[in-house]
Parts: C-alpha cells; sequence; structure tokens
C-alpha cells in the first residue's frame, strides 16, 4: 500500500508528523493520547491565532458534547509532552481560549525511505522507515464487530483507537497511526503482506461480539515473517457503560501486550552473539523478567543483574535505572529493608538519574513516585503516580503507588477502588499479589479483618515468596481470633529467605507516613503480630 505523503510540522526541537500520527524530539517518540495528538495539531495548524476553546472542541469532538474539563486535561497532557510548563510555547488567554506561539515551519516527511517496501527479517532487523530506536513494531488492524449489526461498531472502533494510543506509550515501540490502519477495515487481510507495505514485526488483530449486555472480545498477536500466532486472548466483559467497558478491555489487553511483546524482543536478542548485547538488549531482557515476576520473586533477581550490567555499559539507561530503584524501594515499602535511609537514597539517586535521562518516560515518573512513597511523601507520589499513568495508562505498577499514597493518607476506601481495578482489568496479571496485599492493609485499618485475611491468603498464593504479604497474614489471622494458623503462618513467615525483618521494632522502622489512621493501622498490625508470638526486640 502506497500512502500519501502528509506534512509534518517542525518548531523548536519537535516535529508533528502527521503521516505517522506522532510527535517527535529529534530521533525519540513523545508519547501523546490520540486527543491530545489532535488538539495539538489544530493549535500547531492555527499558530499566531487565538483559538477559542469552542472552536478547538468542535474541531477534535465533533459531534460529541464534552466538557472543557477534556480540553484542559489535554493541554495538560501537551505541555508536559513539550516540556511547556512556562506555556512558552502554548498560552492560555483566560476566558478565550488558546495560543500556539512558537514559529513553525512545515515541510514534507523527511524520513528516508519512507515508502520503500521493507524486508521484515527474523534476526530483527529494524524495517525501513521505522524511527531510530524503535524496538517493537507493530499495527493494530480494526478489530471486526461479528456481532452483525453496524450500530454496533462504535465499540470495535474505540478498542482500535485506544490500543494503539496506549501501546504507542510503550517505551521503544513503534506503532502505525489509526488513520492507516483503518484503511484496512473489511479487507481481506495477508499479515506477510501488511508486514512489507506497513514496515511492522507484528500484527494484532481481533474482534468483538454483543450478546445482551455482554461482550467477548478475542485478539491475537501474529509475526508477519513466518504468520505464527504468538499469543492469543478471549475475555468477556460487561457492556453497560461505553467508556468504562473500552478501558477495561484497552487497559487489559495493553497490559499482556506489553508484558508478551517486551518477552517477545528479549528471547529474539537472546538468540544473537552475547558480545553484541548492548545496554538496552541487556535492560530490556531484564524488563522481561520484571514484567513477567514483579519485583519480589526469586527470579527477579536476575533481571536485576541484566540491569545492573546494562548500567556498566551505559550509566543514563532509563530502563535499567527504574528497575533497579523499584528493588530497593520495595525493600522499604515490603517491610524488608535492613538499612532504610540507604535503600531510600539508592532509590532516589537512580530515579533522579532516570528522569534526567528522559523527563518523558513513564519508568522513571513510577520510579520517583515509589521513592516519594518510601520517603512520607504521599501527596507528591499521587502526582508522579498519575504523571506515569498519563505517559502509559497500561502500565500497571503505577497503580501500586495510588494504593499506598491513598492508605498513607488514611483513605482506605479509594485503595480497595485502585486495588479493586487492577483485579478488574488484570486478572492474570503477575502483580496481583501487591493488591490483594494493598487491599488487606485497607481492610485491616476499617477493622475488617476477616476479608483482611481473605486477600492475603489470595496474595500469599500468588506469590508466596512475598514478606509482606506473609508477616501481614500473620497479623490479620490473629487479629481475627485464629490463634493457632497465626501462630503456624508466623513460622511460614520466618522461614522465608528475605524475610529479613523479624521483629516487632523492625517493623515499627518500616512504617512510612504520620497520618494518625495509617499510624492506628500500624498498631493494629504490631498488635496482631505480637498476639501470634513475634518477637518485641
Amino acid at each position: 500500500m502506497h500512502v500519501t505523503s502528509e506534512k509534518t510540522f517542525c518548531f523548536g526541537k519537535f516535529t508533528l508528523d502527521l503521516r505517522r500520527g506522532c510527535l517527535r524530539a529529534g530521533d525519540r517518540e513523545v508519547e501523546l493520547r490520540p486527543k491530545s495528538f489532535d488538539v495539538l495539531r489544530y493549535l500547531v495548524e492555527n499558530a499566531g491565532r487565538l483559538v477559542a476553546k469552542d472552536e478547538i472542541i468542535e474541531a477534535v469532538w465533533p459531534n460529541v458534547t464534552v466538557t472543557d474539563e477534556s480540553l484542559t486535561r489535554c493541554v495538560s497532557d501537551i505541555r508536559l509532552a513539550l516540556e511547556d510548563a512556562d506555556q512558552r510555547l502554548i498560552k492560555t488567554m483566560t476566558r478565550r481560549g488558546y495560543l500556539f506561539t512558537a514559529p513553525v515551519s512545515s515541510g514534507a516527511d523527511r524520513v528516508s525511505g519512507e515508502n520503500a517496501a521493507p524486508t521484515i527479517t527474523r534476526d530483527g532487523v529494524v524495517p525501513p522507515g521505522t524511527p531510530s530506536g524503535a524496538r517493537f513494531s507493530l499495527v493494530v488492524l480494526p478489530f471486526v464487530n461479528l456481532s452483525g449489526d453496524p450500530a454496533q461498531d462504535h465499540l470495535s472502533d474505540a478498542i482500535t483507537d485506544g490500543l494503539t494510543a496506549y501501546l504507542s506509550r510503550i517505551r521503544d515501540a513503534f506503532v502505525i497511526a489509526r488513520g492507516i490502519a483503518m484503511t484496512y477495515k473489511g479487507r481481506a487481510i495477508d499479515v506477510r503482506q501488511i508486514g512489507r507495505e506497513l514496515g511492522v514485526r507484528y500484527v494484532l488483530e481481533g474482534s468483538a461480539q454483543h450478546s445482551g449486555s455482554r461482550v467477548r472480545v478475542s485478539a491475537q498477536l501474529i509475526d508477519v515473517d513466518t504468520g505464527a500466532h504468538l499469543w492469543a486472548e478471549r475475555f468477556d466483559a460487561d457492556h453497560v457503560d461505553l467508556l468504562q467497558t473500552q478501558d477495561d478491555v484497552v487497559t487489559r489487553l495493553a497490559r499482556t501486550l506489553q508484558i508478551e511483546l517486551t518477552a517477545l524482543e528479549s528471547s529474539r536478542i537472546s538468540r544473537a552473539a552475547a558480545e553484541n548485547h548492548g545496554a538496552e538488549d541487556l535492560a530490556l531482557a531484564g524488563e522481561a523478567i520484571y514484567l513477567r515476576y514483579g519485583p519480589s520473586r526469586g527470579e527477579s533477581e536476575i533481571g536485576f543483574g541484566l540491569c545492573e550490567r546494562a548500567l556498566a555499559i551505559d550509566p543514563n539507561n532509563v530502563r535499567a535505572l527504574g528497575i533497579l530503584a523499584e528493588r530497593t524501594t520495595t525493600r522499604v515499602t515490603g517491610m524488608q529493608s535492613i538499612d532504610r535511609d540507604a535503600d531510600i537514597r539508592c532509590s532516589d539517586e537512580l530515579a533522579a538519574r532516570a528522569l534526567a535521562a528522559d523527563p518523558n518516560s513513564y519508568h522513571a515518573h513510577h520510579a520517583k513516585a515509589r521513592v516519594l512513597v518510601a520517603q512520607k511523601r504521599a501527596d507528591e507520589a499521587l502526582i508522579e503516580a498519575e504523571r506515569s499513568l498519563r505517559l502509559n495508562p497500561g502500565f500497571i505498577p503505577s497503580y501500586l503507588v495510588l494504593c499506598q499514597a491513598n492508605l498513607m493518607l488514611g483513605l482506605p476506601k479509594k485503595a480497595i477502588e485502585h486495588a479493586r481495578k487492577v483485579k478488574r482489568l488484570s486478572p492474570p496479571d503477575p502483580y496481583l499479589y501487591v493488591f490483594h496485599t494493598q487491599e488487606a492493609l485497607a481492610h485491616i485499618m476499617l477493622h475488617e479483618d476477616d476479608l483482611a485475611v481473605a486477600c492475603l491468603q489470595q496474595a500469599v498464593a500468588n506469590n508466596p515468596e512475598f514478606p509482606a504479604a506473609s508477616g501481614y497474614l500473620v497479623a490479620a489471622l490473629a487479629l481475627s481470633e485464629k490463634a493457632t494458623e497465626a501462630q503456624k503462618q508466623l513460622d511460614r513467615y520466618l522461614s522465608l529467605r528475605d524475610a529479613h525483618v523479624r521483629t516487632i521494632a523492625g517493623w515499627r522502622r518500616m512504617a512510612y507516613s504520620e497520618d494518625p489512621a495509617y499510624l492506628a493501622l500500624r498498631e493494629r498490625i504490631y498488635e496482631g503480630l505480637r498476639k501470634a508470638g513475634m518477637a518485641e526486640q
């Protein structure tokens, strides 16, 4: 398929590429939600002119009723992407609209070879036209509506749009713009031909089938070189509220796909000669393990070791910096740090380096959010976690910060809400044990000890090696007057390899908030540990 070249707009160090549907800063793609991209495009196309809010809303959301809040959020996303906190590029004209003030030049797309028919090879050669540094090249084909009712196309199209946007947020991903992918709607498809036409390594295709208030979603990831189906998933979702259904389906698929794509690329890299492995290769392999197992399993240590090797080659590798910061922060928030202050200092340094290397990295903002939790700065942690999720809404680990920070602020019901959302959106997720644990802590705070026991039993079943969940289960069982079970669970906790904190005094040192409700929660935990027989000192 020959794609007609469209304009690119250049301003400062940025290029707004309409053909590929992306914003670039040099060779690096800058993440933007689809609507935020559309707002930026409209402002750039009308640079130097005051554009009224109503005009932008009509252009970006035609025939849809939205509030000013939707536009304000898009402008906030754009300013974050453009590093424009002081409004040098986009000025807010109070009660009037917005003015794009930067000088803009336009010209043909300058990426060489973009219309050539690329060849995809199994050794992982980056296809022509793919931006420098991109490792995951794919297209999300329009999801097929199997209901037979054209009126139901909106959900299939919304899933396609959402996945295209979410997957493009994955670090080093190159995802074909939604407008180009939609040209394949309703056509018989040969995935190998698509690979040659679009220069991608993977094709994602899927369908949605409605039955009453339920919708069955199926998706398959295909290797365009071999035609092999690399991954497939099918699940049912409620279809009561369109936006909620779209969010649930897209987040679940995006999270699972990030895990699968990272593992596939890591496996491909590992087949190459070891001496050819660069810092990003090693960091990607480390992330594949991190995403597959989370930060608190024995297998995770292999991933951390790969990230350390990556930093030895490139001290500014953002992926490795973020993952290693997670390791030391987890020791603190997971109640198992031998030297709390040293671990926090290490995490803080790693997160700061990650943010300095790439201010638009969701890895970096998540790492910073986790450090802020350990530093007892809940309000700031919430802000950083929300930034991470704006950059990649499918990055489930950042929801952990939302749970922790709300518990630190004495808001257990909000913590339960976030934990249950993750369990709904990503039921097979390797991080489930931490969300079972966070919900359990909220129940202990609410004096709902039996519910806490149930959650912690699920957490321990999901990851028997996680000391925090095992220790909290000791306390919850004792608080529920299950003395014998609590004593047996204490023995299991003390037998864990990573259970470094073995006294109530040690647990006291791990608290990370001064909020009265949080401190009351901690006292209940100490009471339970004491009743089960844990030593004071």
